[in-house]
């Protein structure tokens, strides 16, 4: 059940932690801000080794990346 990913690409725990930090937000927060349930940021953010893992869609890292970029042109 490992975590697909392109190469050069993040590991997806490692994006939503960075993403997370660089909007000062809570996990609980992020969520929100993602439009998915705590349950759902909970199975990306999992060990790639547990049975909780999922693996996130592409449309959500892209989401996410536009969310960044957004709040970079808003400071």
């Amino acid at each position: 059940m490992g975590e697909k990913r392109k190469a050069g690409e993040q590991p997806q725990q490692e994006f939503l932690r960075e993403a997370m930090g660089s909007l000062g937000m809570t996990r609980v927060a992020f969520a929100k801000r993602i439009s998915v349930p705590e349950k759902t940021l909970d199975k990306w953010l999992a060990p790639t080794e547990t049975t909780d893992f999922r693996n996130m869609p592409e449309v959500v890292w892209a989401y996410v990346r536009e969310n960044l970029v957004w709040e970079a042109k808003s400071a």
